[in-house]
């Protein structure tokens, strides 16, 4: 399952490393794509993964703020 989470807050490419590393962390979470320019992280998740699992990811493990899915 194909997922686009809208991210803000990253500013470079480390700030993309450390979202992909947050979101490689999430079992089943493969990450195709995470851009700071888009303000976006692609993922395929191979099982059934909460919202609320992403975005704890985003916002506590990366430090970044979680707008949603699209």
């Amino acid at each position: 399952m194909k997922k686009t989470l809208k991210i803000e807050g990253m500013k470079c490419c480390n700030c993309e490393r450390h979202a992909r590393e947050a979101l490689e962390a999430i079992n089943g979470v493969t990450v195709e794509k995470v851009s700071h320019d888009e303000n976006v992280a692609v993922i395929d998740c191979a099982e059934d993964v909460s919202e609320a699992t992403l975005k704890a990811a985003i916002e506590e493990e990366a430090g970044y703020t979680f707008l949603g899915v699209e």
